[in-house]
């Protein structure tokens, strides 16, 4: 398993699950334990594209956290994952733990929002973009300032050409490798630009929708392919032959899906809306004490005697309250959201 997760770990006749490099300090904080609690369950790294319109094969076995509990916070894909054929994974449905970091950031004040968000492309394990770079170099240099742009911090995913690119004028670099703070400043970041450049339509667009943000999908899907053998940087395992999203591996109900999210100020606002909610678990928010409650009285957390609730999530939890409306789709976006 290679999503940047640490090893499992197993205390007598109790295995934990593999911690996540982006959600675990924030899970922690949120129930108000130390960040060397070790959970009984994996974490969904985003809105998973690779499981989006066709059969779950990767989070629905028991080995891709090794673990049998798996926290998603996407409607489809936590009801995708009960309910799978071949699944041996109980999923618990609850909210973005990034929403959490955000609410959290924006409790304390909202920014004036300017300028541009940039996310440069990305390869990535198994998926790698064409050589192509002037359409980025021309979108970075037309972007509103000031202008801040993302470099993954994960070795595999930084896009080969990224270096080949020049910024010019108000313009700041940054790189999220702490996991300790990596959340609380995308939520910075993501407060205080009023323009948010992505190259592909996946987690972050929902992120941009839920903050009203103006949403460019600059990439086209058929820039992306399946790396080749020569390619891989290790040989492909259980992880790695479902981790797939180039434009040749995409079935028809993916192309479809994507093509329409790639325009994303084009679908009708009542429907980015719906989606947001859905694909961010927005119907499933608790506050820090009922979801610590709730994953007890389950069986998925162990009792903590060193719990210690921060009130900064108390605050999170309320402002992500207050920001949270009732939605409802038009028939073109419930018949998009029926591919999942």
């Amino acid at each position: 398993m290679n999503l940047g997760l640490v090893s499992r770990k197993v205390i007598g006749l109790i295995m934990y699950a593999q911690r996540s490099d982006k959600w675990h300090h924030t899970m922690c904080r949120y129930l108000g334990l130390p960040f060397d609690t070790d959970f009984l369950y994996g974490i969904i790294p985003g809105v998973c594209r690779e499981a989006i319109g066709r059969y779950d094969f990767m989070y629905t076995n028991v080995k891709c956290f090794d673990s049998d509990k798996t926290y998603a916070w996407s409607e489809h894909h936590a009801n995708k994952i009960n309910n799978g054929r071949f699944s041996n994974q109980t999923a618990y449905y609850g909210t973005a733990p990034f929403l959490w970091e955000l609410g959290r950031v924006a409790a304390k004040g909202m920014p004036r929002a300017e300028g541009s968000l940039f996310f440069l492309p990305r390869d990535d394990q198994v998926t790698i973009r064409e050589e192509e770079f002037d359409s980025v170099q021309k979108l970075l240099d037309e972007a509103p300032r000031p202008l801040t742009f993302l470099l993954p911090w994960r070795k595999c995913d930084i896009w080969k050409n990224w270096d080949k690119v020049k910024v010019t004028g108000d313009c700041k670099f940054i790189q999220m490798k702490d996991p300790i703070t990596r959340q609380s400043i995308l939520s910075e970041a993501f407060l205080k630009h009023k323009h948010i450049y992505i190259p592909w339509p996946g987690t972050d667009v929902y992120y941009a929708e839920f903050l009203d943000k103006n949403v460019i999908v600059y990439d086209r899907l058929e820039q992306y392919r399946t790396k080749v053998k020569d390619e891989l940087e290790r040989e492909m395992d259980l992880v790695l032959n479902y981790l797939k999203w180039g434009y040749d591996y995409l079935s028809d109900r993916q192309k479809q899906y994507f093509g329409w999210t790639k325009e994303w100020m084009d679908i009708d606002k009542q429907d980015r809306q719906y989606l947001a909610h859905k694909m961010l678990g927005l119907n499933a928010l608790k506050s820090p004490d009922e979801l610590y409650n709730d994953l007890l009285e389950r069986g998925w957390l162990e009792p903590h005697v060193l719990r210690l609730p921060n009130p900064e999530y108390t605050d999170a939890y309320l402002w992500l309250k207050d920001n949270i409306s009732d939605v409802s789709c038009t028939p073109k976006g419930e018949q998009m959201y029926a591919l999942l």
